[in-house]
């Protein structure tokens, strides 16, 4: 009989088996709080050695019941902040931490080696930075903010996201039926850094401020402070007079506010999603079903560097591989590639391919990470190619790169990049520390636009995210970041692989037609019924590489 239902019994056991693969596949979203008492969990391992309903109940952070929000009719409401469907609240707030002591009794680290990309970092500190009557916690303003900037910068460093909170408030000055700041300085700098820095903000104090005199001073003061009669908690049997800390009507009242306000974070948020070849492939398969993602030839023919550090930001490293021809002893004509992914996402690993098919056909081939918008906004990612150029001429000997012919190659947002950088060489609106040129003698325009600003740009929120507001928010940015603006007698040629949809091509004929009062030489080949990021998939990948070939042969070679 066992044998009769083997197969039926293995398919089960297949079935299961993938569930749970597919469970482990989609990690949850962890949110780290990081702060101060009014934050806390006091239960658990908070007291190691003793009973939280003895000892401490009814006092009771906001983060302590944080978790109970996100269930699953919730994270609707907050899914562009979210990935994998499920949320964990880490909290790891403490009584008495300013976010000096936070940091310097290893409780930050850590969280830093905990995070993982995607996570969120909630962090709420001013009680104890603004107690200059206790040494041992206080933070002058100029401190206070300084470790925040850090909070952010790591959190960013890990890919996670941070958000800054105000303090929340006490429960007091009153005056007239309405609760008043106490937090002063200590209220201002985080909206400070948060601005300098382009972090989500959640005002706490104004929004406590404001939900306490709703409720008016008396019923606050008896449901949602610590103000205890003698006699009713067996921790407390004395009772407890406290308008910092709160029973657990408070603490949930807190958390609501914080969770109703990530609401309005995520509405303003943009989602990054994937960008890679695979992603690619799934979403364009429907429609082009013989079509097959690229994939990799390794080749005894090339030298491969990955993951080479080519410049340290204040929020990460950025790296690069390098693919260098193994033939001669000489050097090479070089090509900087540029991923794509509207400037919000994807990697340079959906470039490998076609640097690895450029080494094999001589030339050196440095595909480049650089700084996206969730981290920094325009023009930030154009400086990091342009000292990506200028670490590749400095380096050129080692790398076997003939400095005098480098392209730069980009597809997608990333031809829009390459195009900009190609066509502003030395420009001092784009300077960077170093003195190296950032001159390139060709261009790839793979699917990119020219232009934010021509009749033919659509506008996006995506190009919004990066250039600082939509276009009659920050007019200037997108006019700057147009490289149809910069065309003159000294650009490069030009090469550009066009898919059939046309909002891509946006500004390329003006930019022909201004390089052919020049002179300069100019190639546009548009592949027929092919999509978007065409290039990551076959049968367009080979044309898109002899039509790139050909021309750096007539270029560089």
């Amino acid at each position: 009989m066992l044998r009769r239902y083997k197969p039926l019994y293995l398919l089960l056991f297949t079935i299961i088996a993938n569930c749970f693969i597919l469970q482990a596949q989609e990690k949850p979203t962890t949110i780290y709080l990081i702060g101060d008492s009014t934050m806390a969990d006091y239960t658990g391992d908070y007291d190691p050695d003793k009973d939280y309903m003895e000892t401490r109940y009814p006092v009771t952070g906001w983060g302590q019941v944080f978790q109970q929000f996100f269930v699953d009719d919730s994270l609707s409401q907050i899914k562009n902040l979210i990935f994998g469907g499920q949320v964990i609240v880490d909290d790891r707030a403490r009584g008495g931490r300013s976010t000096r002591t936070f940091f310097q009794e290893g409780r930050w680290r850590s969280v830093f080696e905990n995070l993982q990309p995607n996570d969120i970092v909630i962090m709420q500190f001013g009680h104890n930075d603004a107690a200059e009557n206790k040494p041992e916690r206080y933070v002058d303003i100029e401190g206070y903010k300084e470790f925040l900037r850090l909070y952010v910068s790591q959190t960013r460093e890990k890919g996670g996201l941070p958000i800054i909170l105000t303090p929340v408030a006490r429960n007091y000055p009153w005056e007239n039926g309405v609760l008043k700041d106490v937090h002063g300085d200590y209220d201002i700098a985080p909206k400070e850094v948060a601005e300098e820095m382009d972090v989500n903000l959640i005002d706490l104090n104004r929004l406590s401020q404001a939900y306490f005199t709703s409720k008016g001073k008396d019923f606050v003061t008896k449901n949602y402070f610590m103000n205890l009669p003698a006699g009713k908690y067996k921790a407390y049997p004395e009772g407890q007079n406290d308008n910092t800390h709160f029973q657990p009507k408070g603490a949930e009242a807190i958390a609501q506010l914080v969770f109703n306000d990530l609401k309005r974070i995520s509405s303003n948020t943009i989602k990054p999603k994937p960008y890679t070849i695979e992603t690619t492939y799934e979403k364009l398969k429907k429609h082009y079903p013989e079509i097959s993602p690229i994939s990799e030839d390794k080749s005894s023919e090339i030298i491969s560097i990955e993951n080479v550090i080519y410049k340290t930001t204040k929020e990460k490293d950025l790296t690069a591989d390098v693919f260098i021809p193994n033939k001669k002893k000489e050097n090479y004509p070089a090509v900087l590639l540029i991923h794509g992914g509207g400037w919000i996402s994807g990697s340079k690993e959906n470039q490998k391919i076609m640097a690895q098919k450029l080494a094999e056909n001589g030339y050196v081939a440095v595909s480049i990470n650089y700084t996206l918008s969730t981290v920094a906004p325009y023009p930030q990612a154009v400086l990091d190619i342009k000292d990506a150029l200028k670490w590749m001429r400095t380096h050129g000997d080692n790398l076997k790169i003939d400095t005098d012919k480098i392209a730069v190659l980009g597809a997608s947002a990333g031809a829009q990049l390459a195009t900009l950088v190609g066509v502003t060489p030395n420009n001092p609106s784009f300077k960077t520390s170093s003195s190296v040129s950032d001159k390139v003698q060709a261009i790839v325009n793979i699917d990119g636009i020219t232009s934010f600003i021509h009749p033919e740009a659509e506008e996006s929120e995506i190009a919004g995210k990066w250039l600082g507001g939509l276009r009659n928010e920050n007019p200037t940015n997108w006019k700057s970041a147009s490289p149809l603006e910069y065309v003159g007698e000294n650009t490069p040629p030009i090469l550009f692989v066009n898919s059939a949809q046309p909002r891509f091509h946006a500004g390329r004929d003006d930019m022909i037609l201004k390089l052919d009062e020049y002179n300069i030489y100019a190639e546009v080949h548009t592949l027929p019924d092919s999509p978007h990021s065409f290039w990551l998939m076959n049968p367009w990948f080979q044309p898109t590489l002899k039509y790139t070939l050909d021309f750096l042969k007539k270029t560089l070679k």
